[in-house]
């Protein structure tokens, strides 16, 4: 039975990938998006139970698939954000000798008006200068210097995201788990949907998380401590997941990671005291879905107050792990669940920062999230008419609720029971 299960699951997520490839944007279909969602993921779910004591070779046919998906949706015009535009655009600046921190070469800027084409029109926030870290504006770069283009970054990140499942293998392997848990991220809608669907550039911050796991587990903390200091400059949580690590790094190890971090940051020092402007823009001024930030805002008073508190109760969680030594995966885990529940913006594609972790780990909470959190895309509708960039608290019930409800039962099935 089990086999027949996952090959009808596999069928139904390609004919899933299938819809979303060949009708391109959903931003304007976005009920029909949220069915085939919900219908891809309850087949996602069915095939990592069907899974269970698959053989070597139908699982390589199973993650050969899942590459096929990539290459469906990576061809296909991005789905549900624009924001890889900016990706692709910030990397063309690199190769024009331009810096995307400084103000001079920000997207708008009139030094630029030769290279405008669909990829600038495409963008959000032009007037901002580059969000992510020196790391992905590297990468991005090297990317545009092969090839300028979206479907060019999606590859590199879909890439990515597969590139993970070798060190997830090791793993995996080294823990006695077995591997067909590799299909938890490879097999995953939200994955398809975001990444290679939406060109969002987590898979290339997570690569680096995952290679300083199995360097840290396979007894190599300097080279766990460079790659957590990549990650770092990619995206800023995995600084804070190295942080719950700290108590297995020497003194050494942080210093030269602090050294990797300092030079990725050293090829943009021309932009001066604007380097981390837009960041702090971004921190500072907008709001979306969040949960527990605004209560914490209620508390404190300001909204800057919230995020910078929010900053340090992560920051304190996460040394406070370290210190305890607590498992890597479980305070890796922690760590992003609280990330997630303190912070003031929370969009759908921030959940792929579980699925490497759920490789290893059964959380089913999480697991739940990475299917409802495209709720939050019910803010397209009232946005394309014109209504500010919000969703209210029932949209936010459905997407939250029912993970706090699994979350309650799994922990209290799984406490210890008084024996008679």
């Amino acid at each position: 039975m089990r086999p027949a299960v996952l090959a009808l699951s596999g069928a139904v997520i390609t004919g899933c990938v299938a819809a979303w490839a060949s009708t391109g944007d959903q931003t304007g279909r976005i009920a029909t998006h949220l069915l085939l969602s919900g219908l891809a993921f309850a087949a996602y779910l069915a095939a990592l139970w069907s899974a269970q004591g698959l053989s070597r070779r139908a699982l390589a046919f199973a993650l050969a698939l899942a590459a096929f998906w990539r290459l469906g949706l990576v061809i296909a015009p991005p789905l549900l954000s624009n924001d890889v535009n900016r990706s692709v655009w910030e990397g063309r600046v690199q190769v024009h000798g331009g810096n995307p921190y400084a103000w001079p070469d920000r997207p708008d800027a009139p030094k630029w008006t030769a290279l405008r084409d669909d990829v600038w029109r495409g963008l959000n926030h032009p007037d901002y200068t580059a969000v992510y870290p020196p790391a992905w504006q590297l990468a991005a770069r090297a990317v545009a210097s092969v090839s300028d283009s979206v479907r060019a970054m999606k590859g590199f990140l879909s890439l990515c995201e597969l590139l993970c499942l070798l060190p997830l293998a090791s793993l995996l392997k080294r823990r006695g788990q077995p591997l067909e848990r590799l299909l938890i991220l490879a097999w995953s809608p939200l994955a398809l949907v975001e990444t290679a669907g939406g060109g969002h550039n987590e898979a290339f911050g997570a690569l680096f998380v995952v290679l300083a796991l199995a360097a840290l587990e396979s007894g190599r903390p300097l080279w766990s401590a460079l790659a957590a200091a990549i990650g770092l400059q990619a995206k800023l949580l995995p600084g804070l997941i190295a942080a719950a690590w700290a108590r297995r790094y020497r003194v050494w190890h942080v210093v030269a990671a602090a050294g990797l971090a300092g030079a990725l940051v050293w090829p943009y020092r021309s932009a001066g005291r604007v380097l981390w402007l837009s960041l702090s823009k971004y921190s500072e001024f907008w709001r979306f879905n969040e949960t527990l930030f605004g209560p914490l805002e209620a508390l404190v008073g300001s909204h800057t107050g919230a995020v910078r508190t929010g900053s340090i109760l992560v920051l304190t969680l996460a040394l406070t792990l370290a210190w305890r030594r607590t498992e890597p995966v479980v305070a890796a885990m922690a760590v992003v669940a609280a990330t997630l529940l303190l912070s003031p913006n929370v969009l759908p594609w921030y959940a792929l920062w579980f699925l490497p972790l759920l490789v290893l780990r059964d959380e089913p909470a999480a697991l739940l999230f990475t299917g409802t959190a495209s709720f939050a895309y019910l803010v397209y509708p009232a946005w394309q008419s014109g209504e500010r960039w919000w969703i209210g608290w029932d949209v936010r019930a459905l997407e939250y609720s029912p993970c706090l409800v699994v979350f309650v039962l799994s922990k209290w099935r799984g406490r210890p029971r008084d024996t008679l």
